[in-house]
C-alpha cells in the first residue's frame, strides 16, 4: 500500500499572497544607488549599470514598470530623476537626505494607478529636525515620464530618526509606513489606503532612540510579522512584533550585543522571514539570527557569524528579485552575496565578492523597497509530500521512500533516523532499512528556485519485530513447526499448496522450509531436509509386496501371508500430498483369495506418487514411479 502525506506550509502572514495592488517582482528589477552605479535584474540575472545620474551616499530608492521591468523613476530623497535620467519637473528640492540611512521610499498610490508617492526621512545627525515629507508624482504628465506635484514637501511629524520602511498592510488594499520618533520610544505607523494617508499610528515600545542610535536601518519582515532595527552607535539589533492590521508594534526585544567596539548598522530578513541578517561594523562580520525558536533566549542564542568581509563592514542590505540578498561595502568594487538567505546558518552561502559592479564602487545604501515585494509566495514554494511503498515493516526489512512534491523541487535533503542508510540526497531513495523494532521519523526538505520547504513526519515509519525462527520437529516424515499465527510450508523454496497447518507430511525428499507469521505479519523460517527412501514402511510391517515399482498402468497390492483383517484404505497421493485415489476393501469386496488387489494407474501421468495402506493393525507408506 503506498502511503502520501503532505505538509501544511504555514506561513501565517502571507495574508496578501494576492492583493489588489500587489507589487509585481518586475517593479523592484533596477537598482540605482551610490555614485552612477546600478544592478537590472530583468533577465533574470544580475547585470552591472553605469548610467545612473544620482549620487546617493546612503539611501535611495527606484521603481520600474509592474509589466515590463523598465525604469519609472529614482532618487536620493532630494531630487527624482525619470527614465531619461533627467531631474523631473519640479523634482528637486526634496526634503530628505543623502546622509540619511533610508532617506526616500516610492509607493504606488493604491487609488490612482497613475500616481505615486515620495515619502523622505530626514538625517539624525541634525537631531531629525527636518523631519519626514511625502510628495507625490504624476506618471501622466512631461509626456509620461512624470511630475512631480504641486503636493510636494508634505510634512508628516517631527523631529524623526533615519528609519523609513513600509510593507503591505493586512488587506492588500494599501502600506504601512514605518518611522520612529527621536528622542522616544514611540514607533510612528502611517497607513496609506485609496482614501490617502491615515493619521498616525504610535507605539511607545522598546528603546528611547537618542544621540546617534537611530542612524541605522528598519526592517519589516515580507510576512509583516515583525520590525527589526540596526542601533546604529549602540551594539544591538532590536526585534518586535508588528501587527499589519492595526500598525500596532510589541513585545520589544534587544539581540545578543555585537562587539563592544562596534556597532550595528544594516539588518535585513530573510525572503521567508525565518532568518534576521545584522552586521558589525568594525569585526567585519555578518550574523544570522534563526527566528523560528519559541523564546526570545533561544533566538538570541542562535546567533551564527555566516561570512566575515574583507571590507571595512558591511552596511546595507537588500533583498532582491532572484531572491538573493545583496550587500554594500563602501568603497568597494563587490557587493556581497548571501545566495540562500532562507536557509540556516553558514549553509546561506555567503560570498565576500559576489557581485562585480564594473569599475564601480559602491557606498553605504542600496535601494529601499516595500519589503513584502520579496516575500516567498507559499504558491511557488515547493509543497512536500512524501510517498513510501508502506509505513510498516518488519525488523531487518526495506523500504522504498518517493518524492511526490509540487512545484518542482530541484534538490532534495531526506533523513531517516533509525535507518540504513540514514540520509539521501536521491529524489526517489530505495532500500532503506530498519535494524531495529521502533517508530522512526522521517523528514524532507526540497528547495526550488522560490525557496525551501521542510516537512517532518513524527513517527512516519513503524518498525515491528521479527519473530523468533521456528523449530521443526520430525516423526516419521511428518514435520511439525513450533507455534504461530500462520504457516506456509514450502518444498524446495517453492510454496505447497494447502500446506498451511502447523504439520505437513513430506512426500518426497528434498528440502521443507515452513515460513511462520506473526500478528504484525512478520515473518521468520526454518528449513530441514527430509530423505524418503525407496520402500518407507513406516510401521514396520512387512507382509505387503506392491509391484511393478517403476510401473505403467497398474499397480499389484499383494499380502504375502494372505489377507488379514475385515477392511483395509487404500490411497493414492501425488508428490504435493494431494489424494488422488481413495478406496476401502474388505475380504469380500475387491481383494482376491489369494490376497491380491490390482490398481488401474492407466489415468495418471508419469512422476513420483505415493500408495498408502492402512488398516487395524498395519500402517504403510511407500514411493511409487509411474512411467509412461
Amino acid at each position: 500500500m503506498k502511503k502520501i502525506l503532505t505538509s501544511v506550509f504555514l506561513l501565517c502572514c502571507l495574508f496578501y499572497l494576492f492583493p489588489p495592488i500587489a507589487f509585481a517582482q518586475k517593479e523592484a528589477n533596477n537598482w540605482y544607488f551610490s555614485t552612477g552605479t546600478g544592478i537590472d535584474f530583468n533577465s533574470g540575472a544580475p547585470v552591472s549599470m553605469n548610467n545612473s545620474a544620482m549620487t546617493a551616499y546612503e539611501g535611495c530608492s527606484v521603481i520600474s514598470d509592474k509589466n515590463t521591468g523598465r525604469v519609472l523613476m529614482y532618487s536620493n530623497g532630494l531630487n527624482v530623476w525619470d527614465s531619461t535620467h533627467n531631474i523631473m519637473p519640479n523634482g528637486s528640492g526634496l526634503m530628505g537626505n543623502t546622509g540619511s540611512a533610508q532617506g526616500c521610499i516610492f509607493l504606488p498610490d493604491p487609488g490612482n494607478s497613475n500616481q505615486y508617492y515620495l515619502f523622505t526621512g530626514a538625517e539624525v545627525f541634525s537631531g531629525g529636525i527636518d523631519g519626514y515629507h511625502y510628495s507625490i508624482i504624476d506618471m501622466t504628465l512631461n509626456g509620461g515620464l512624470g511630475n512631480v506635484t504641486a503636493t510636494k514637501n508634505v510634512l508628516l511629524f517631527t523631529p524623526g530618526t533615519e528609519n523609513l520602511c513600509a510593507v503591505k498592510n493586512s488587506t492588500g488594499t494599501g502600506y504601512w509606513i514605518g518611522t520612529h520618533q527621536y528622542s522616544t520610544n514611540n514607533f510612528v505607523m502611517y497607513e496609506l489606503t485609496s482614501s490617502g494617508i491615515s493619521a498616525p499610528v504610535l507605539t511607545a515600545d522598546g528603546i528611547t532612540y537618542s544621540g546617534s542610535f537611530p542612524g541605522g536601518y528598519m526592517k519589516f519582515s515580507p510576512d509583516a510579522s515583525r520590525i527589526a532595527i540596526g542601533v546604529c552607535g549602540g551594539n544591538e539589533v532590536q526585534v518586535s512584533d508588528f501587527d499589519p492590521a492595526t500598525g500596532i508594534v510589541s513585545n520589544s526585544f534587544l539581540l545578543s550585543p555585537v562587539a563592544s567596539n562596534s556597532s550595528t548598522y544594516g539588518v535585513c530578513f530573510s525572503p521567508n522571514s525565518t532568518r534576521l541578517y545584522a552586521e558589525e561594523e568594525n569585526t567585519n562580520q555578518l550574523f544570522q539570527y534563526d527566528l523560528t525558536q519559541p523564546t526570545q533566549a533561544a533566538i538570541n542564542a542562535s546567533k551564527t557569524i555566516v561570512g566575515t568581509t574583507a571590507s571595512y563592514a558591511i552596511q546595507d542590505m537588500q533583498l532582491a528579485p532572484d531572491g538573493k540578498m545583496y550587500c554594500n561595502r563602501s568603497g568597494n568594487g563587490y557587493l556581497a552575496v548571501v545566495n540562500d538567505p532562507d536557509s540556516l546558518g553558514t549553509d546561506c552561502n555567503f560570498v565576500d565578492n559576489g557581485f562585480y559592479l564594473s569599475g564601480y564602487s559602491c557606498a553605504y545604501g542600496l535601494p529601499g523597497f516595500p519589503e513584502d515585494i520579496f516575500a516567498v509566495n507559499p504558491a511557488s514554494l515547493p509543497q512536500n509530500q512524501i510517498a513510501s511503498n508502506d509505513t510498516f515493516l518488519c525488523e531487518k526489512f526495506c523500504i522504498n521512500f518517493f518524492d511526490s512534491s509540487t512545484n518542482n523541487p530541484t534538490s532534495w535533503q531526506w533523513y531517516f533516523p533509525g535507518g540504513n542508510p540514514s540520509s539521501s540526497t536521491l529524489q526517489n531513495p530505495s532500500q532503506i532499512c530498519y535494524d531495529s523494532p521502533g517508530t522512526y521519523d522521517v523528514t524532507l526538505i526540497t528547495n526550488n528556485a522560490f525557496g525551501v520547504d521542510t516537512l517532518t513526519m513524527a513517527g512516519f515509519i513503524t518498525v515491528y519485530p521479527t519473530p523468533p525462527f521456528p523449530v521443526i520437529t520430525q516423526v516419521g516424515y511428518t514435520l511439525t513447526s513450533t507455534s504461530s499465527n500462520t504457516y506456509q510450508w514450502q518444498f524446495n523454496t517453492t510454496d505447497i499448496p494447502g500446506a498451511t497447518n502447523q504439520s505437513y507430511t513430506a512426500m518426497q525428499t528434498g528440502f521443507y522450509t515452513v515460513v511462520v507469521g506473526d500478528s504484525n505479519s512478520c515473518k521468520n523460517s526454518a528449513s530441514v531436509y527430509v530423505l524418503i527412501s525407496g520402500v518407507d514402511d513406516v510401521s514396520g510391517y512387512a507382509n505387503i509386496s506392491i509391484y511393478p515399482n517403476p510401473a505403467t498402468d497398474g499397480l499389484m497390492v499383494e499380502w504375502l501371508n494372505g489377507f488379514v483383517g475385515d477392511e483395509i484404505s487404500i490411497s493414492i497421493l501425488n508428490a504435493l500430498g494431494q489424494e488422488i485415489f481413495s478406496s476401502k476393501q474388505s475380504r469380500s469386496i475387491g481383494i482376491s483369495d489369494d490376497g491380491r488387489k490390482e490398481i488401474d494407474l492407466s489415468d495418471l501421468a508419469s512422476g513420483v506418487y505415493f500408495i498408502e495402506i492402512e488398516s487395524q493393525n498395519i500402517f504403510l507408506k511407500k514411493k511409487i514411479i509411474i512411467t509412461k
